[in-house]
């Protein structure tokens, strides 16, 4: 497993990340432990879930993935050799959605409880919050590093000035910045206007600025539920228009003369990007994870790579070059 510096914190992180959004619910405990060895065993140290996960799924009210992941790091004893992203933030039960530092102390604890750890590695604001002032957000979360429950601090779904400006903050007052950005970002472009809950897209200007400040960026949904590879899915809604109808040809021709699934295609575009970009895969079967990991290995032409970036892509500036 390669890996990727986070941020400007001088750590990498597997260039893989495994998201077990869905393990302990729709994945069952078996499965789960044998999908996360599999990672394991492929090299993969980097793991992301979040306090509310997955508590919209029907019969499921209490949070079940960080527990489950805290049996897998007890049972196999590798607390140590592992890189452990939790968030917090969005609402869940009886916890409202808010970046208030009472709630922040909150989930903080719980998140520690469920995951049976000591110390979060990396922690994300889940989503933003324009009622409590980024101030406090900060300063609560900087009571957390300092007490030793939590090493770094990553943002998903923010808007670019929001992030920029939480950084701001900190930097003027000698707090910890924000080192990571995690928003909905693929190889197809999703529409103008298109709404997708509470996930925020990544756009140019986040993106940009991620370059700018040395950000790392961790791509949600990257393979969009894995449509590139499966001709049953299509193109998502919010995504269908001309430029994406291009991209899948472009995606579904390449896989072809390398022998390959879209997905692989998909996800070897973001980990070839010039910035630092660790897509996190979500999965359910051996199958799907092998493929991701496969990625990995994807090598392209500059031709292949001139290809896809051939049609409407996010985070350049042809007025510059």
């Amino acid at each position: 497993m390669r890996t990727t510096p986070l941020g400007t914190t001088g750590e990498e992180v597997s260039s893989i990340c495994l998201g077990p959004m869905i393990f302990g619910t729709e994945v069952d405990r078996e499965t789960s432990f044998a999908l996360l060895d599999r990672y394991y065993e492929a090299g993969g140290r980097f793991l992301d879930t979040a306090n509310n996960y997955a508590t919209w799924i029907e019969g499921y009210d209490e949070p079940r993935s960080e527990p489950l992941l805290g049996d897998w790091l007890d049972e196999r004893g590798v607390r140590e050799e592992m890189f452990i992203a939790t968030k917090l933030g969005f609402n869940y039960g009886e916890t409202p959605q808010s970046l208030a530092p009472e709630v922040v102390e909150q989930e903080i604890a719980g998140s520690l409880d469920r995951l049976g750890i000591d110390q979060i590695d990396l922690l994300y604001a889940h989503v933003d919050d324009f009622d409590t002032p980024q101030e406090e957000t900060m300063r609560a979360f900087q009571r957390a590093i300092d007490a030793g429950k939590v090493r770094h601090l990553g943002a998903s779904n923010f808007l670019g000035w929001r992030l920029a400006r939480a950084n701001r903050i900190a930097e003027e007052q000698g707090l910890t910045p924000y080192q990571c950005v995690q928003p909905r970002f693929s190889y197809y472009v999703p529409n103008r206007g298109a709404e997708f809950g509470g996930q925020v897209k990544g756009t140019d200007e986040l993106l940009s600025y991620a370059t700018h400040d040395e950000l790392t960026v961790l791509p949600y949904s990257p393979t969009l539920g894995g449509c590139y590879g499966r001709e049953d899915r299509g193109i998502p809604e919010g995504y269908v228009n001309t430029e994406n109808r291009v991209k899948r040809d472009i995606v579904d021709n390449i896989a072809d003369e390398k022998g390959l699934n879209g997905n692989q295609i998909a996800l070897a575009w973001l980990l070839d990007r010039d910035q630092p970009t660790v897509p996190v895969i979500g999965v359910s079967t051996r199958e799907q994870l092998d493929q991701n990991l496969a990625a990995l290995d994807v090598e392209f032409t500059a031709d292949e790579r001139r290809r896809l970036d051939s049609v409407e892509r996010m985070g350049i500036f042809p007025w510059r070059d």
